[in-house]
C-alpha cells in the first residue's frame, strides 16, 4: 500500500517524502447496468449535475462500477477522481470512535467533559450527560449547526441521551474535539492510525491533501454555477490544505470508500461485539424529517433511525447501515448490509442531487425500503414547496 500524505505531515511541513495514494490493485469489475446507466445519463442533461461515480458490491466484492459525466471541462470522471462527499464524512470518526473502543483506549460511554468543554456549551449543566456514544447517534439535543440558533451559540433543545433524534454536525465536531484533546493528536492522524492504515484504504481524506490537487472536480451548485475545487460552501469559501473537519467535507475516491465497505462488511479489526453495538438502533424520532415513515406500510423500513455513526434501516432479512451527504454542490448516499454483505457507492458532483440519488439506488435495488421511503420523502418535500 502507498503511504499516505496526512495533513499532519503538511501542517508539520515533515521532511519525509510521502507518495500520494495508489488504488489498491483489484479484480476487473463489470459495467454499470443499463438501466443504472439511462438514470446517470438523463441526470447529466440537468444543469446541476456534472460527474457520478458509483461501485456496487454484492457478496463482499466489487462487482461493477460506473463513472459519468466530467470531473472539470474535458476531463472525465474516472476511479482517480476524488468527490466531496459531505457528510459521509461523520462514518470515518464513527469507525474511529469504535477500533479505539473495541482496543480498549476508551469507552463509547466516556464523558466528553473529562477532556473537552465546548464553548458555548460547557457550563449547561445538561453538557455533563454527553458521552461519544450519545453524540455519534444524534440524541444530544443538539440542532445542527450555530447558525440554526438566532444568537449563533449552540444550546440544548432537550435532556440528551433520551433516544430522541436530533441531527447534528456540531455534536459530531465535540467529539472531533475530544479525541483529539484525549489523544494528543490531531484527528487526521488518529483516523489514519486507526482506520485507514489498518485497513489498508487508499483514496480517502478527511480534509485537504496535497494529493487530492488534479483529482477533485469542480463543484456544480444547484444552480448550475460551476465553483473552483475545493469550495465548500455556496458563498465561495475555499477549503485550504491542511484545513479538515469530522462532519463534513469528505474526499473520497470511488474505489477508496469501496475498499473501506468491504473491509467494513468483512469485520476487519472489529469485534463482533462491537459490530453489534454499531447496527444497534439508539435514536429514532416521530417528528425528524426523515427518520419517520411515510411511505406505504409494506415498504416502511424498521427500525429508522441512528446506531453509532450509521443510520439504520431495517427489513425483514437485512439491516441497511447507511449514511447519505447532502451539501450546496454534492450529493453521496454509502451503505452496507452485513446480512447479504451488499454494499454502494453513489457519489454525485452536483447540488440538488438528492432525488437524483435516490433514482439510481433505486435503479440498483427497486426493492430496497430505505431507497423507497427517501422517495416517498423527496415527493413529499416537493408537494410541501408546491412543485
Amino acid at each position: 500500500m502507498a503511504v499516505r500524505k496526512s495533513i499532519v505531515g503538511i501542517m508539520a511541513a515533515a521532511t519525509i517524502a510521502l507518495a500520494a495514494p495508489q488504488l489498491s490493485a483489484r479484480s476487473e469489475t463489470g459495467s454499470a447496468p443499463a438501466e443504472v446507466s439511462e438514470v446517470a445519463a438523463a441526470a447529466l442533461e440537468r444543469d446541476n449535475i456534472a460527474g457520478i461515480g458509483m461501485a456496487r458490491i454484492e457478496d463482499g466484492a466489487v462487482v461493477w462500477t460506473g463513472y459519468w459525466g466530467e470531473q472539470s471541462p474535458g476531463v472525465p470522471v474516472t476511479a482517480e477522481t476524488a468527490f466531496n462527499t459531505a457528510s459521509v464524512a461523520k462514518t470515518i470518526i464513527a469507525e474511529t470512535v469504535l477500533r479505539l473502543s473495541d482496543q480498549g483506549r476508551m469507552s463509547l460511554d466516556d464523558p466528553i467533559a473529562e477532556h473537552y468543554m465546548h464553548p458555548d456549551l460547557g457550563e449547561d449543566p445538561h453538557y455533563a450527560a454527553l458521552t461519544p456514544r450519545i453524540l455519534l447517534s444524534h440524541q444530544a439535543a443538539l440542532k445542527n449547526w450555530p447558525h440554526n440558533y438566532d444568537d449563533e451559540r449552540m444550546a440544548f433543545t432537550g435532556e440528551p441521551g433520551t433516544g430522541q433524534l436530533s441531527y447534528s454536525g456540531e455534536g459530531i465536531e465535540i467529539v472531533m474535539n475530544y479525541l483529539e484533546a484525549r489523544f494528543g493528536k490531531p484527528y487526521p492522524e488518529l483516523a489514519e492510525e486507526v482506520v485507514f492504515e489498518p485497513l489498508g484504504v487508499d483514496g480517502i481524506a478527511v480534509g485537504r491533501e496535497e494529493w487530492l490537487e488534479g483529482r477533485v472536480g469542480e463543484p456544480r451548485g444547484g444552480d448550475g454555477t460551476v465553483y473552483p475545487p475545493f469550495t465548500s460552501s455556496g458563498s465561495g469559501r475555499v477549503m485550504q490544505v491542511g484545513r479538515y473537519t469530522a462532519a463534513d467535507n469528505l474526499y473520497a475516491t470511488v474505489p477508496g470508500y469501496a475498499q473501506l465497505l468491504i473491509k467494513l462488511i468483512e469485520g476487519d479489526g472489529l469485534s463482533e461485539e462491537m459490530q453489534a453495538e454499531r447496527a444497534a438502533q439508539l435514536s429514532s424520532s416521530p417528528s425528524e424529517m426523515g427518520y419517520f415513515c411515510i411511505t406505504e406500510a409494506e415498504d416502511c423500513p424498521d427500525p429508522i433511525g441512528f446506531g453509532v455513526g450509521w443510520g439504520l434501516f431495517g427489513e425483514p432479512d437485512r439491516t441497511v447501515l447507511n449514511h447519505g451527504g447532502n451539501d450546496f454542490a454534492e450529493h453521496a448516499q454509502v451503505y452496507f448490509i452485513p446480512e447479504t454483505r451488499e454494499g454502494l457507492v453513489l457519489f454525485v458532483n452536483g447540488g440538488n442531487a438528492f432525488p437524483t440519488g435516490i433514482e439510481l439506488i433505486l435503479a440498483v435495488d427497486p426493492d430496497l425500503r430505505m431507497a423507497k421511503h427517501f422517495d416517498a420523502l423527496i415527493k413529499r418535500m416537493r408537494e410541501a414547496e408546491g412543485g
